[in-house]
């Protein structure tokens, strides 16, 4: 089954890299009334980017629906992502619009939420990398028993799908 998924998304990969290659043949073609071509690319754009996060949500619904226990986990790490969304927009971001460009108009809501996903990357950025380099003194304190049972969890099931395939 997966050789199958895998080859499907390689074929669509493909015809979506010849259509996006033919419409950058058309713009360097005429580049004078290259609008029209723009026009489509911009459209095929959002309709490849519409199916992909479409795709996305179906696979995550299927696997929270075949595995419930993640489901815990996945609402516990979403809620503390929406925390941290929180506390920047609460907390840190302002809702000053500040003019640095002149032509384009932005407005204090736009504003407070740039200066929010900002915040929440600068949040979320630090502790990827205090955790990149807390690790190794985390696994002296047993952190690594957690892995190992992860890791044990995931032989078992990979051992349970290959023995119901067999059958």
């Amino acid at each position: 089954m997966d050789k199958k998924i895998s080859l499907t998304s390689k074929i669509i990969v493909g015809v979506i890299a010849v259509i996006g290659l033919i419409f950058y043949i058309m713009i360097m073609k005429d580049t004078e009334n290259a609008d029209g071509s723009i026009d489509g690319m911009l459209k095929f754009t959002y309709l490849v980017l519409v199916v992909t996060v479409l795709a996305s949500v179906w696979v995550w619904f299927k696997e929270m629906l075949s595995h419930p226990e993640k489901l815990k986990q996945t609402a516990i790490v979403s809620l503390l992502f929406l925390v941290v969304v929180a506390i920047a927009k609460f907390i840190l971001a302002s809702n000053k619009a500040e003019h640095y460009y002149p032509n384009i108009d932005v407005d204090a809501n736009t504003s407070g939420w740039v200066d929010t996903g900002l915040y929440t990357f600068y949040i979320l950025g630090t502790i990827a990398v205090l955790l990149m380099f807390l690790s190794p003194v985390l696994s002296g304190f047993g952190a690594n028993k957690v892995v190992e049972e992860y890791e044990e969890y995931e032989e078992e099931e990979e051992y349970e799908e290959e023995y119901e395939e067999e059958e």
